[in-house]
């Protein structure tokens, strides 16, 4: 695949360069130059680059310089000039007897302003509540294969988390902040009207040419039942009027881990586990010898408690092992993407095609995605239109077994790394739970998906201002899932399964059937008043089966012949089919009075399969009005471009529960000759209904120089009710769970936007752009009386978690853990000895915070310490360019959010018998009291960084997400090879990291690495 691309590349260039270069003009020639810009209002003007120039009729053109400018030879004064740019409306002029010809170009309203939602096309300018906005030109700034990372740090209000492992599957994107407990997070998204369930990162981003995000409730009303997360509005491209376009847009990259883990060598390890035995010793002995001990059982060679022979070497010859270097490597990754448009009055069509090949830093991590589009737009008569947005896409990825990166990253540095041991070593002695990583590199995992989603309309002008519109869309996915696990690995040896293998199939077929109507109307000029009503239909059928088998004789085959399998007593088989459906209405009208007050009033109406009877419906009205105060007469005199009052209210709601929770499942269960029905363990609540979201939002625009500064600003308070939740329930009552509508959650906060065209000349421009979020939640109520939800479980299943506790007056995300009081001293012996603690603490444990003060340390003196959630974030970007050069650069950053490092804490436990983090160097010792870091002990029944706030980190993070260094070659070289531009540029990702986290990454965390990237890239078009 990768080398046709390069063929199709160098294919245009043999057969075009010698075309241009053979290009002569006639005889009775005519020269014209000029110059063409854009205006989008009264004020401001710009130039554009890039605009086609041709001779209407003919192949003969070229495209507009860095400031705007062109020159052309006509045949003769007869020629008809046609200039064409994407997003603007195409201008057509005769040359007559001029050789000077300048063109202003105005946006194309009906492709720059249009967006689909529920089945109808709106302007963008309708959707008055919060909306934050990205146009293509914003998300090309930076070479990427997803959505997520496209958005991230560049709108108010939307966290972006992405995963960095291949494919990125485990990417999380928030809309302000938490507005549920435990159902339903996530925003939706919406792609050209079609709803999608999921695979956002299965999008080729340069197919996009907008993505609005609908983040009130005034403006989430239209998709009332699911938009209490808010909702990802995502219009693609089409077909532009004019001369036909072909683009190309490729990268490479190559990446490698931003930081490796401070860890300890050989020599400062074995002084750890020397320390951490003698300190145990003296614990049991209080009056030994400790330096005999030392010497006559630590470094005795031939009978050492705390060291192998091999473990002696390796400390003798100053060896350290990095069993980290072996699995990993040097990770690579390629986008191609070639598309082709062309529009006329009649219609337009778009079609694109994508390539994405990433090689994961850890070694088997791998995908590849295959996707390709068709947007088609056909006049079949003046008021009959129709229409399609289709797409296929086709991933795969390869797996790495979970525990790979983690094990090879504390490994033992004392020993020799192989790959025949099944299990690593320390001073000796085997554990089972560190299976060899070299080893578990055998275990294959793949997974296939493909999805086609399409969605087709018919539309109809029967009136001047009447549209009427039917659109079916459907989305179709396949996933495949395969596992196969050796039968001479550890993980096989320990569990006795003789290799295992596993396969399955998942299926969806989603469709909707949206019928709208919308009017406009334009009443003496001053008066806009725009109506639309709709009903839609969705149905959602998902269905699985899985195979899983135990016991193969040979691993040759792999998860491909299962049937290989000889413990067929062991074959587990599991399937199940679910269908869930939703009737929606919905009624919209828009008021416009001389451009200056606006109102919206929305009224959407949903009825949920997932509820039962009484239950099913919901009613989620809003309203937003608006004011545009720049243009009272009062204000004139300030010359403002906008000043723009917003106040919305709003009601969506939330029905994204397990499936049937109103009812009570059973399923048959056969004991011999008899067939027993048995609950599956969650109580079905016939009462169970929708979770409900009020909102208030209150914003400000404003525009001032021409529009060269804005600034957006949005308040919002957001009350959810009846929250859904899974309730335990006492095992007398024979279920274990039922899912209940309980408890307030109230989350509020605020976002500014700020744009400036700080410099704007012909040679030289720069713009910066930032966004800043901050949000608050807090449980108001949970249910009766209760004040506090726990969350148990650890080895024993009833031990305090600190994640996942819910608490009246706490945030949703809290850690509940004990306060760190100090290092006890020598001094604090007799303060302690008179405690409860529960576990030892001697000179240089860690001391937990007796909070009540009653002398005990116990489940009362946990607290919430932090929470996960950032006290605020967002994102700024800087572009500079000069004549072909530009420079962007691309920041993001969060404040205030705490994270666990399970890493970082197994590397401080202190015992020598694992790796251990360099600040183990400034450990408790009696000659280095001043630290908080607690002595080596090689045992238990003391506290350790998990058991106090210690462990929780600060994620505080600015990261340069990129930087890139473009060119644009001149345009006497592009001509050439007929081409509109060519750019090439160099892009760093993940370029440098600021924070305190003390584990990998304080965004993605410890499970996998993140990298950086340095990235070549080229666009071209024609």
């Amino acid at each position: 695949m990768k080398k046709s691309l390069y063929y199709i590349v160098y294919l245009m260039l043999v057969v075009l360069v010698p075309a241009g270069l053979a290009t002569e003009a006639s005889a009775q020639s005519v020269r014209v130059t000029g110059r063409v810009i854009s205006q989008s209002d009264g004020n401001t003007e710009e130039t554009i680059p890039g605009v086609s120039v041709a001779i209407k009729g003919t192949t003969l053109g070229t495209v507009t310089d860095t400031d705007g400018s062109y020159s052309i030879e006509v045949p003769s004064g007869d020629a008809v000039l046609v200039f064409s740019f994407i997003g603007y409306s195409t201008e057509e002029i005769r040359v007559g007897g001029q050789t000077n010809i300048n063109v202003t170009l105005t946006p194309d309203i009906t492709t720059l302003e249009e967006i689909v939602v529920v089945g109808a096309v709106v302007k963008r300018q309708d959707l008055t509540g919060a909306v934050a906005h990205a146009t293509d030109e914003q998300l090309r700034q930076q070479p990427v294969s997803t959505v997520s990372q496209a958005m991230q740090g560049r709108m108010a209000g939307v966290l972006v988390q992405n995963d960095p492992r291949p494919g990125a599957n485990g990417t999380t994107v928030q809309i302000r902040g938490n507005n549920s407990l435990q159902f339903g997070t996530n925003p939706i998204v919406v792609v050209d009207g079609l709803i999608m369930d999921g695979g956002l990162n299965l999008i080729n981003p340069n197919d996009i040419a907008s993505i609005d995000v609908l983040k009130d409730a005034s403006a989430t009303a239209l998709y009332g039942s699911r938009a209490s997360n808010g909702v990802v509005v995502i219009t693609t491209k089409k077909g532009k009027k004019g001369e036909g376009h072909i683009t190309y847009d490729g990268w490479i990259g190559v990446q490698e881990l931003t930081r490796i883990m401070p860890r300890l060598g050989t020599k400062d390890l074995f002084d750890l586990r020397v320390d951490a035995f003698a300190n145990a010793y003296m614990d049991n002995n209080p009056g030994a010898n400790r330096q005999q001990y030392i010497n006559d059982q630590i470094l005795n060679e031939n009978n050492s408690v705390a060291f192998a022979p091999y473990e002696f070497d390796a400390y003798r010859n100053n060896q350290s092992y990095d069993w980290l270097d072996r699995v990993i490597r040097t990770g690579r990754q390629q986008n191609h993407t070639l598309g082709f448009s062309r529009g006329n009055d009649d219609g337009s069509i778009y079609v694109s095609f994508n390539y994405v090949d990433q090689k994961g830093v850890v070694q088997n991590a791998g995908y590849q995605r295959y996707t390709g589009r068709f947007n088609g737009e056909q006049n079949i008569k003046p008021w009959l239109k129709i229409g399609t947005a289709t797409s296929y896409s086709r991933s795969e990825d390869q797996f790495t077994e979970g525990s790979v990166f983690n094990i090879a990253n504390g490994a033992n540095p004392m020993m020799a790394i192989t790959d025949t041991a099944n299990y690593l070593k320390w001073a000796g002695i085997v554990d089972q739970n560190l299976y060899n990583p070299l080893r578990s590199l055998r275990i294959k995992g793949d997974s296939y998906q493909t999805r086609l989603m399409s969605s087709n309309y018919v539309a109809m002008n029967p009136l001047e201002g009447l549209n009427l519109r039917s659109t079916f869309s459907a989305d179709v996915m396949d996933k495949r899932d395969f596992w196969y696990t050796p039968n001479d690995i550890g993980q096989s040896l320990r569990n006795s399964t003789d290799g295992t293998a596993s396969q399955r199939n998942d299926h969806w077929l989603n469709w909707q059937w949206d019928n709208s109507v919308t009017y406009d109307k334009i009443i003496n000029e001053k008066h806009v008043v725009s109506g639309l009503a709709t009903f839609s239909l969705q149905k959602n059928n998902w269905d699985y089966n899985q195979v899983d088998a135990k016991g193969f004789a040979s691993n040759d085959f792999t998860y491909k012949y299962i049937n290989g399998a000889f413990n067929k007593d062991q074959f587990q088989v599991a399937s199940d089919f679910v269908t869930t459906t939703i009737v929606s209405y919905l009624g919209r009208v828009n008021y416009t009075y001389n451009d200056r007050y606006y109102a919206t009033v929305t009224v959407r109406r949903d009825g949920s399969s997932k509820f039962g009877t009484g239950n099913k419906w919901g009613t989620f009205p809003s309203v937003v009005l608006a004011w545009n105060m720049a243009k009272e007469p009062f204000l004139e005199s300030l010359n403002l471009d906008q000043l723009k009052l917003r106040a919305g209210y709003g009601r969506v709601g939330n029905q994204n529960i397990p499936n049937y929770a109103y009812l009570t499942l059973y399923r048959a269960q056969v004991t011999g000759t008899n067939v027993d029905y048995k609950p599956e363990g969650t109580l079905g609540n016939s009462s169970v209904g929708w979770e409900s979201q009020k909102q208030v939002n209150v914003g400000l625009d404003v525009a001032v120089l021409n529009n060269r500064l804005t600034l957006t600003a949005d308040y919002f308070n957001t009350d959810n009710t009846n929250l859904l939740m899974r309730r335990t329930l006492p095992l007398t009552s024979g279920f274990s769970s039922t899912i209940a509508n309980v408890g307030v959650l109230n989350n509020h906060g605020v976002e500014l936007t700020a744009n400036a065209s700080i410099v704007n000349t012909q040679d030289l421009r720069w713009s910066v752009s930032a966004n800043f979020t901050a949000t608050r939640n807090k449980i108001k109520a949970l249910y009766g009386d209760v004040d506090a939800i726990y969350n148990r479980g650890g080895y024993t299943g009833v031990e305090m978690q600190r994640e996942g506790n819910y608490f009246v007056g706490e945030s949703v995300n809290s850690i509940y853990v004990y306060k760190f009081d100090k290092i006890a001293q020598e001094s604090d012996m007799a303060r302690v000895s008179e405690m409860q603690l529960g576990r030892k603490v001697r000179p240089g444990d860690i001391l937990p915070l007796d909070r009540d003060s009653d002398g005990d340390i116990d489940d009362d003196d946990r607290y919430a310490v932090g929470r996960k959630d950032p006290k605020f974030y967002g994102g700024f970007t800087t572009d500079l360019s000069y004549k072909g050069f530009s420079l962007n650069a691309i920041f993001n950053y969060n404040y205030g959010s705490k994270r666990i490092s399970g890493l970082y804490e197994g590397y401080m436990n202190g015992t020598g018998m694992y790796a251990a983090h360099e600040d183990m160097l400034n450990r408790w010792t009696p000659t280095n009291t001043n630290t908080d870091v607690p002595r080596a002990y090689n045992g238990g029944d003391r506290y350790g960084y998990g058991d106090v706030d210690l462990g929780v980190q600060n994620a505080s993070f600015l990261r340069l997400s990129a930087l890139t260094l473009a060119y644009n070659l001149p345009n006497s070289l592009v001509q050439k090879i007929k081409a509109n531009t060519f750019r090439v540029y160099v892009t760093g990702s993940n370029v440098f990291l600021v924070t305190k986290y003390k584990g990998y990454d304080p965004e993605t965390g410890d499970d996998f690495p993140n990298s950086r990237m340095l990235v070549t890239g080229v666009n071209i078009s024609f």
